[in-house]
């Protein structure tokens, strides 16, 4: 399995009510942006590890994209089940035989106040 780390990075904050497009720089064993070609994923945030799914982002539906050395989590305007909190994440990455190849486990971002408030 591939050892794929996130940079570290503050918390991110996504307004709710808002299009969402988080920048998340990815890194090799070295340190070195990690080379995503060929490579598809699959993430999941949820208000704790093994609580409720809140959002689901794939590749295959472009919710996530990579460009470079950095993953984009993307979603529309959506406000089911997203209160204003801190959430974690986590994310699968899969090779062109769909085998799993890496994995994020459990980082963070919060979700501040919004429109809907």
């Amino acid at each position: 399995m591939a050892d794929i780390t996130p940079k570290p990075y503050p918390i991110y904050e996504v307004r709710r009510g808002t299009d969402w497009r988080i920048p998340i720089p990815v890194v090799d064993a070295n340190g070195n942006a990690f080379d995503f070609a060929g490579w598809q994923a699959h993430a999941q945030v949820r208000k704790k590890v093994d609580g409720t799914l809140i959002a689901d982002f794939d590749t295959y539906d472009s919710t996530i994209e990579f460009d470079g050395g950095t993953m984009y989590l993307i979603r529309d305007k959506d406000d089911t089940l997203i209160d204003a909190s801190q959430y974690e994440w986590d994310c699968l990455f899969f090779d062109d035989t769909s085998l799993v190849r890496g994995h994020i486990v459990t980082s963070i971002f919060e979700i501040i106040g919004g429109p809907t408030e």
